[in-house]
């Protein structure tokens, strides 16, 4: 009996040594049973970038600075959406052809805070709270561009390297499975869609910069259409 068991005890581990423990002992349980939590994550990413729109919102950082955002991206380049920060707050569109902003006071007095004080009120009274209106091709509104496009914004959770599937859970209703990453000063966990295709749905990191975002609205058409009236001002128009 002894010499039976640790021929088998020899054999288990000589199979796990050459095959890898999941293969001998059988299927691993749980979703995506035969993918690694670096597979998962990479897999999530592409699907989300197979999408021809989806919507992002929550929390980030940029340039150190909390911000909330909630944008409707297309794969074609059309947005529309929302940000907010300590600096003021924004409305954003952007099709073909061009790009509108409408920007609060607080953002254009941010922006303006290096002009003299008469200069800097004169702009603040022209733009804030009305449209103004760029070519999408211009070089200033590349910047914003950026905001629109869907790879861009997909790039930050390209990197999957040691991530590890956890525990099945929800988001919005839809099951999903935890797949985390440690990062130099803490964690990205990614949720990750478990029925129909396995999209991204949910991202969270910990540390000096945590955030929180969510994918929703995958596929639905972005409603891009340009704002009209005496509040749109064009840019090229402006002294």
């Amino acid at each position: 009996m002894r010499t039976a068991h640790r021929l088998t005890a020899t054999a288990a581990l000589a199979c796990a040594a050459t095959l890898g423990l999941t293969g001998c002992l059988g299927s691993a349980s749980g979703p995506f049973p035969d993918l690694s939590g670096s597979q998962v994550a990479d897999n999530s990413v592409t699907a989300l970038r197979g999408a021809s729109s989806l919507t992002v919102s929550g929390s980030v950082w940029d340039e150190g600075k909390p911000l909330q955002l909630n944008m409707a991206v297309s794969k074609t380049g059309d947005c529309k959406g929302t940000i907010s920060g300590k600096d003021g707050s924004f409305e954003l569109i952007r099709n073909a052809q061009f790009v509108f902003i409408k920007a609060d006071e607080p953002f254009y007095r941010a922006q303006t805070k290096d002009l003299p004080k008469a200069q800097a009120d004169e702009a603040v009274k022209q733009l804030a709270g009305r449209w103004l209106k760029t070519k999408a091709s211009d070089e200033e509104s590349k910047e914003l561009s950026a905001l629109c496009d869907l790879d861009e914004l997909l790039k930050e959770f390209d990197d999957s390297k040691g991530a590890e599937k956890g525990k099945v859970t929800t988001v919005d209703g839809k099951e999903a499975l935890t797949v985390t990453t440690k990062t130099t000063d803490g964690t990205e966990t990614l949720l990750v869609a478990t029925k129909g295709e396995p999209y991204l749905l949910k991202a969270i990191t910990t540390g000096k910069e945590p955030s929180e975002v969510s994918f929703t609205g995958i596929n639905t058409p972005v409603q891009a259409d340009a704002p009209t009236g005496k509040d749109v001002i064009d840019a090229d128009k402006l002294g």
